[in-house]
């Protein structure tokens, strides 16, 4: 019985252990800005995203490709949730099931969508969205659209990243 018991504390310290290696964190748009405003030459790429959005859950294996292909070099993927707060247990459930292991924030941001034009000024709110920008090189793009298998990397070879 003591074994039993071992291994169930075992399995759960193992599954606590999981979460805490990627937590998602809740950030407003201040925050976020620091995060790929850093003066370097690392390609911050951003995708907005939202569970609710069949789309964004399509490109989700095409990120964690990038992801893993990119993981340690220059080129840092981010992924960004547009869900309510009030989802954040269910996200994390969401982001563990589709295996995401790229860094993932919950934006805290106004419903109302007054914020997107800090994000970029072309952005009329359209998910999944992703953002490429680098500081140092000042480049700095915008897409509107699911991303296909090679696109990402496309679209970087292009901006001379």
């Amino acid at each position: 019985m003591k074994k039993i018991a071992g291994f169930f504390v075992a399995f759960y310290l193992g599954c606590l252990l999981i979460h805490a290696q990627n937590p998602i964190q809740t950030v407003n748009i201040e925050s976020l800005k620091k995060i790929y405003t850093v003066d370097n030459d690392t390609t911050y790429i951003i995708n907005f995203f939202a569970t609710w959005c069949a789309p964004c859950i399509q490109e989700i294996p095409v990120l964690n490709t990038f992801y893993s292909k990119n993981n340690n070099t220059k080129n840092k993927l981010i992924l960004v949730s547009l869900d309510k707060i009030a989802a954040l247990k269910f996200l994390q459930k969401k982001v563990d099931k589709l295996n995401i292991k790229a860094p993932v924030f919950l934006l805290n941001a106004n419903s109302d969508y007054a914020w997107l034009p800090q994000i970029d000024t072309r952005w009329q709110g359209s998910i999944p969205a992703t953002m490429v920008i680098n500081n140092k090189k000042n480049v700095k793009a915008f897409f509107e659209t699911p991303l296909e298998e090679g696109q990402l990397e496309f679209y970087l070879s292009k901006l001379g990243l």
